[in-house]
């Protein structure tokens, strides 16, 4: 086992969750030799040896000289950490089975420059460069496999600065902060109007499909693979999308996890997000209906973003009676 998983352990144990910004005081650095580091060690105690056994003065010299850079070099490497603010991660919403990007935003004291940090994550992932502003910002792409709240797992910020010899490290864990929204997939097609009774819909004498078709647009990140329109995408050379002016149920419809097709909540869960993403591009007014809670018919980006955020936290409250 690892040294470095002993340490995370011992460090959550001590400090629980973050939700603020953390400051690295020196209780929560650590530092270790490198590679490099131990060899340099092994080195100079050959040189010391080979100085006692002929007596050299210079080699004393030499050996108290780099000893003395060392350990100058051990205390900047760890003071290039000392009194850095690391602030919560921010992240964009995604759906579940992308790769969400957080943001890690770094704040060094005023006027100084700090060199070489790098922030890893749990997965071996890291990136990192020279602080050289009073708020530097980080990027990390962090699995979001299932829906609910984006966690960024512990995050190890660590330099080697100035030179290689040492490494000082801590570890900083947030608490989730992103959101990742059910996967869309299921029928495309929208149900009818459904809010508290059916709407009255005039005679239909031609299928729907033929009767809503509005034309062609090109395609964006969560359009169903039945909307896709081969042959005109085959002949541009770009992935063309049938668009259609309204959904076969009037402008305003409910949609309901209990009426929704699927095997599974999740299934079902992945069939509203389908359903509110077309009724978002229709620009239909839409409602939402989950268990004993209920969200009234209205239209826009910041409605959308209300109706996937319930669906992505399904299940953590009282919706789910």
């Amino acid at each position: 086992m690892s040294v470095e998983p002993r340490i995370l352990r011992w460090h959550r144990r001590r400090h629980p969750l973050l939700r603020t910004a953390h400051p690295l005081t020196r209780r929560s650095i650590y530092i270790l030799p490198t590679r490099t580091g131990l060899v340099f060690t092994a080195v100079l105690l050959a040189m010391l040896g080979w100085s006692i056994n002929y007596n050299a003065s210079l080699g004393f010299a030499l050996v108290f000289l780099l000893g003395t850079i060392a350990l100058e070099a051990m205390r900047r490497t760890h003071d290039n950490l000392l009194g850095l603010t690391v602030h919560p991660p921010l992240a964009e919403p995604v759906f579940a089975g992308d790769t969400a990007f957080i943001r890690l935003r770094l704040e060094a004291p005023a006027g100084e420059i700090r060199y070489g940090v790098v922030v890893r994550t749990a997965a071996g992932i890291e990136t990192g460069g020279d602080l050289d502003g009073p708020l530097a910002a980080l990027d990390l792409p962090v699995p979001a496999p299932r829906r609910g709240r984006l966690a960024s797992g512990a995050l190890r910020v660590s330099t080697c600065f100035p030179l290689g010899l040492f490494t000082a490290w801590t570890w900083v864990e947030f608490q989730p902060s992103g959101l990742v929204w059910p996967q869309p997939a299921g029928v495309a097609q929208l149900p009818a109007g459904t809010h508290g009774k059916p709407q009255q819909q005039p005679a239909r004498t031609e299928s729907a499909g033929d009767e809503d078709f509005a034309g062609l647009r090109p395609w964006r990140r969560g359009d169903p693979a039945t909307h896709v329109a081969w042959k005109p995408s085959a002949r541009s050379g770009q992935l063309q999308v049938k668009q259609f002016s309204a959904p076969p149920g009037g402008d305003e419809l409910m949609l309901d996890l209990a009426s929704a097709p699927g095997d599974g909540i999740e299934a079902r869960l992945s069939q509203l997000t389908l359903w509110t993403i077309e009724a978002d591009r229709a620009d239909v007014r839409f409602g939402l209906r989950l268990g004993a809670t209920e969200l009234a018919p209205a239209r826009g980006s910041a409605h959308r973003f209300e109706v996937l955020e319930r669906l992505a936290l399904y299940g953590e409250g009282t919706d789910a009676a």
